[in-house]
């Protein structure tokens, strides 16, 4: 088949199986396979695309229509600009989360942070992409899971971050130690998380690309959603500096919880920063007047 007429053919395969971004994923597919650019597809539509890779196109849209994610299905996901492997033990890096990156760039324009914890990194694309923006930093990364932890160097490997950053094994800080409680040198200037927040009554009603491909321990928030952040809060007074702040992702309508756990830990909330569809989505956190 030509180019064009496989690009249509998998555009249409996957619009009928209610894939929304059919167009996006059908140029996607093609590019990914036979490397060639979006411009080729539009200025070469004649084209041939060789049988091997009409093979590999075909297996991937077999697999796509499945609502298999299609990140996971090629291995790979842009976030901030940067490629992450992804795979089923990590959440695919969202656009939303890009908010965390937005917010510690305009705190920290003037005075970059020397030190960056990231508690469940996942792929690891929180903390490096802050890594990336800001070069003389060093990063500690956190998460449960150790296939998790494969995944995040691998990807801080693959961005040339991976000397200034380094990666445990815990659930949230349990293994971090809390430094000298009279010093704030081994304290952190940032610390950031997109922790899980669905409450586990709602995670039946997510989409299936979520629901069966993304794993349960980044999803999963407890009974109200707010598991993670009952641990994470109370423990920035130990790892946060004086002078720090941290950023933590919230999901919809949940933010006025997390900033009344933040009160009521004793810490002040500076602010709360809106997604780009105008959603509360991030809690910035530090020790106000203290």
């Amino acid at each position: 088949m030509e180019l064009k007429q496989t690009y249509l053919h998998v555009k249409k395969t996957l619009a009928s199986a209610a894939i929304d971004s059919a167009d996006l994923e059908a140029r996607m597919i093609l590019t990914h396979v036979t490397g060639v650019s979006v411009a080729d597809l539009i200025l070469n539509p004649d084209r041939a695309v060789q049988d091997d890779h009409m093979q590999t196109i075909n297996g991937i849209v077999a697999r796509r229509v499945q609502h298999e994610p299609l990140s996971k299905i090629l291995g790979e996901k842009e976030f901030w600009g940067l490629p992450f492997t992804v795979s089923a033990d990590v959440l695919d890096p969202r656009p939303d989360t890009e908010t965390i990156i937005e917010a510690a760039i305009r705190r920290f324009r003037d005075n970059p942070p020397q030190r960056i914890l990231d508690l469940g990194t996942g792929s690891g694309c929180l903390i490096i992409s802050l890594l990336h923006e800001f070069p003389d930093a060093h990063g500690v990364a956190v998460d449960i899971s150790v296939d998790a932890l494969g995944i995040a160097k691998t990807n801080a490997d693959k961005n040339g971050v991976s000397d200034r950053c380094t990666f445990h094994e815990s659930d949230w800080i349990e293994s971090l130690s809390a430094g000298d409680a009279d010093s704030d040198t081994e304290k952190y200037d940032l610390i950031v998380s997109n922790p899980p927040y669905i409450p586990n009554q709602d995670i039946e009603n997510l989409s299936a690309e979520v629901q069966n491909h993304d794993p349960i321990l980044a999803l999963d928030g407890g009974n109200d959603g707010l598991n993670a952040y009952k641990k994470i809060i109370p423990a920035l007074n130990s790892q946060m500096h004086a002078d720090g702040i941290a950023l933590l992702e919230v999901g919809i309508s949940q933010a006025e919880d997390v900033v009344r756990i933040v009160k009521d830990t004793g810490l002040s909330v500076r602010g709360v920063h809106a997604d780009l569809g105008g959603i509360p989505r991030v809690v910035e956190i530090s020790f106000g007047e203290k």
